[in-house]
């Protein structure tokens, strides 16, 4: 699931966004995300998103303007998170969806 949703996402995003956030995808793959990385999002965010559960980390740390949101895998044996989605946290195009209505149309297909 991770290659699927890199290979959509990172067509959108501009090469500065790539350079940002392929690295730090393949930190997490390859050593988990640190926990003080870890945001919880809103249930419900002022755009409409619902995203309760998940969590989300900033790209690059502490505030980038890139991001990932992640979600529970409940078919795991021990406790681990799946990316449902990277990108730009808040778009300055209007028509240009936020990692977080990625995440929401992911989660709630």
């Amino acid at each position: 699931m991770v290659e699927e949703v890199l290979a959509e996402d990172l067509v959108r995003c501009t090469p500065a966004a790539r350079a940002a956030i392929q690295p730090v995808v393949a930190e997490l793959r390859d050593e988990g995300a640190p926990r003080e990385w870890l945001l919880r999002c809103e249930e419900e965010g002022q755009d409409g998103t619902l995203l309760g559960g998940c969590v989300k980390l900033y790209i690059p740390q502490p505030a980038g303007q890139w991001g990932a949101v992640l979600a529970g895998d409940e078919e795991a044996t021990k406790p681990a998170l799946v990316l449902l989605a990277v990108g730009e946290r808040h778009p300055a195009r209007p028509w240009k969806p936020s990692v977080y209505e990625i995440a929401h149309r992911r989660l709630h297909k």
